[in-house]
């Protein structure tokens, strides 16, 4: 994952975009949960307590959005707007894009999230 140029805020929005990606398809690879522990270790947090509640909110907003192609909308329209510049959209998208190939596939639901990510980074 290329975290480069990534505040920590903007790496927490990236982690909710990369935990929907990892749930869309209804598979959770282990491959995919350990590229979200890598960027999740390079946040800085007060205490692991923060770390965890932190965690288990962006698993929980990621679930709240994949009941229909207008809620991710809704959910990626959000986290674009963390993302002011074209330069770090796109390493946003590429690190989705990482995670959602990392299992040597990308099916139906995660090819229409990576749509719906472009049209809203404006790609």
């Amino acid at each position: 994952m290329n975290l480069t140029g990534f505040t920590d805020q903007q790496k927490q929005t990236l982690l909710d975009l990369l935990t929907i990606g990892m749930y869309v398809d209804g598979n959770l690879a282990s491959v995919e949960d350990s590229k979200i522990e890598g960027v999740l270790n390079t946040i800085k947090f007060e205490s692991e307590t923060e770390r965890n509640r932190f965690i288990d909110g962006s698993f929980t907003r990621a679930r709240q959005h994949l009941d229909s192609p207008q809620a991710m909308r809704d959910f990626v329209t959000d986290i674009a707007k963390h993302f002011p510049t074209p330069d770090i959209r796109r390493k946003a998208y590429s690190n989705l894009e990482e995670l959602l190939s990392s299992d040597n596939k990308i099916d139906a639901k995660e090819n229409k999230l990576l749509v719906i990510v472009r049209e809203e980074f404006k790609f």
